[in-house]
């Protein structure tokens, strides 16, 4: 009987060893696997949306460098409303232009100094101008449609006073005239 007893407990002694290296070989080899295993796999899956967000985000650029001709074009308009010197030879061309389409005379002029603009950090400055416009009513009100709507640059009329006599009307319109800095990072135009 006690080769039984010594097989028995042998047996148990066997399986509790098979036991304790099966739960050892479980906490330090098989288990750091699969947790990496799990940890590779999260990995992978966020790399993959960050992949999915990064391919739309591509598609979105490609779709805008499609469309960068129209922004370049729409740059240029924006450029003639804020350009970046006074040029006011070119703004007085405008005015002869607007005068002509509304068949009216621009007969008097005066540009003052120039002002930065509140809340633009000195980017972006006024020049007052004073006109002084002659011709019919209707003329009148078409040179000053003209001036807010058809020629580009960009103006804010501050006022207008209209007056009538025996030689005629005229409109004086004091406005301000807008002109970018040079300086601005914003001011510059994209390459080509």
């Amino acid at each position: 009987m006690p080769s039984r007893h010594a097989d028995k407990i042998w047996f148990a002694g066997g399986v509790l060893g098979a036991a304790v290296l099966l739960a050892l070989g479980w906490f330090f080899f098989i288990g750091p696997q699969y947790a990496e295993a799990r940890s590779l796999d999260d990995r992978a899956i966020q790399a993959q949306l960050r992949l999915t967000t990064l391919q739309r985000k591509l598609a979105d650029l490609r779709q805008q460098n499609e469309d960068l001709p129209q922004y370049r074009a729409q740059l240029g308009r924006l450029r003639q409303a804020l350009p970046e010197t006074a040029a006011t030879s070119d703004f007085l061309r405008e005015l002869q232009a607007a005068g002509e389409a509304a068949s009216v005379s621009v007969t008097g002029l005066s540009i003052g100094a120039r002002t930065d603009v509140a809340g633009t950090g000195g980017s972006v400055h006024a020049l007052p101008v004073a006109l002084t416009v002659e011709g019919e009513v209707a003329g009148l009100e078409g040179f000053v449609n003209e001036l807010q709507q058809v020629q580009p640059r960009a103006v804010l009329i501050r006022n207008t006073n209209l007056t009538s006599d025996s030689s005629g009307t005229s409109l004086t319109v004091n406005l301000l005239i807008f002109v970018a800095s040079g300086e601005s990072g914003t001011a510059a135009a994209p390459p080509k």
